[in-house]
């Protein structure tokens, strides 16, 4: 049986995906949430970080939403999606190998200045593209910042999303990537 904490968080994980806000997510989501995220950042559509965000989460849609549509409608209900990810973080492997790519492309489109790392400025921008509040942003950086250095690495930011995933444990870091449950 899911936790409490788990179904707050894939809640609140599916309400990011699901960008027109019908309830369901579907394959027009995705290019949606990439463009929003590209333009936040200033890329331009046709840009090549803005190109390989969209191809991602696209390709995310079809190995991942696609096999959460259980009922054939082309659609990903709130239902079918938490089922479908309790099946990815059962075998995090799976998740690793699904998932990575798109939180790579997001980081790579985050990573304005090409550093290698986000500083506070890109991850806040993250955060507000996201509708996260400035205390829960600032509560999510000083979780996410596992090295205390004030950037995120890539590995810091897939690892926070991979435990906001897996973890049931509602002190762990990747808790809080997306705020307070």
């Amino acid at each position: 049986m899911p936790s409490d904490l788990r179904t707050r968080k894939f809640d609140r994980f599916f309400n990011l995906l699901d960008t027109d806000g019908n309830g369901f997510i579907e394959a027009q989501d995705w290019p949606r949430a990439a463009e929003e995220l590209a333009r936040g950042f200033g890329h331009a559509e046709r840009s090549p970080r803005a190109i390989a965000l969209r191809e991602t989460y696209e390709q995310v849609h079809r190995n991942i939403c696609s096999s959460m549509d259980a009922d054939g409608d082309g659609r990903v209900s709130r239902q079918e999606f938490h089922d479908g990810l309790h099946r990815h973080v059962a075998d995090p492997a799976l998740l690793d190998r699904t998932f990575r790519p798109a939180v790579d492309a997001e980081f790579d489109t985050a990573d304005t200045d090409g550093d290698g790392v986000l500083d506070g400025a890109e991850i806040q921008r993250v955060w507000d593209l996201w509708g996260m509040t400035a205390e829960d942003a600032k509560t999510a950086m000083k979780h996410m910042d596992r090295d205390g250095d004030g950037r995120i690495s890539r590995d810091e930011y897939y690892a926070t999303w991979r435990e906001y995933l897996l973890s049931e444990d509602p002190d762990a870091p990747g808790s809080w990537m997306l705020g307070q449950l």
